[in-house]
């Protein structure tokens, strides 16, 4: 990590930022539903058969991805769980609300996934240009998003994760700044990478 730089593309210097957008479904779902914030919610597969995201509420319950609905439907009475059906035209719309709200703030932009993108900006956009950006995102769409800053993709995906992680940093991480990258990477498990 010592040594790391930006990537270099032409006469340009970029930086990854990696923007996930944190539990997406379940944030999907609270755009429309205020009445879902701060309250565990799940969303089910295709015929309500197994959970496939859940909101940060449901994980402290315990309630695994994956799992079968059936075997669940005790802890989602005792707790209150909201049990949504996927509505995954929903999320394919407010994705592309995301990204069209990104696009316009970076030189590059790659669409990783429906809920994680890759942007390449100049090196004065760094956390505070971060900031404004996941604030942005959050106004236009209702979206909440985490944002990693790092010289690679993959470094910028682990910092996403520790920004995600780690409340005291508010949603943004940028591992470029960080007084000494190495202590950072040695205290994540090889299996997170």
């Amino acid at each position: 990590m010592k040594g790391a730089s930006p990537v270099r593309r032409g006469e340009q210097w970029i930086s990854q930022k990696e923007i996930a957008l944190l539990p997406y479904y379940a944030s999907c779902e609270r755009v429309f539903n205020p009445r879902l914030i701060g309250k565990p919610v799940v969303v089910l597969s295709n015929n309500d058969g197994c959970v496939i995201a859940r909101s940060e509420e449901a994980k402290l319950l315990g309630i695994e991805m994956g799992a079968p609905a059936f075997k669940n439907e005790e802890t989602f009475r005792r707790h209150g769980v909201q049990v949504l059906s996927s509505n995954y035209a929903l999320y394919g719309d407010m994705s592309a609300r995301v990204m069209a709200t990104l696009r316009p703030l970076a030189p590059s932009m790659e669409v990783y996934s429906i809920d994680e993108a890759f942007l390449g900006l100049e090196p004065w956009q760094g956390e505070s240009f971060c900031r404004e950006l996941r604030a942005k995102v959050r106004q236009w769409t209702g979206i909440p998003v985490s944002v990693g800053i790092a010289s690679t993709k993959t470094l910028a995906k682990l910092a996403n994760r520790i920004a995600k992680k780690t409340p005291a940093l508010q949603g943004v991480f940028d591992l470029t700044a960080a007084p000494d990258p190495d202590a950072v990477l040695a205290r994540v498990a090889c299996g997170d990478i």
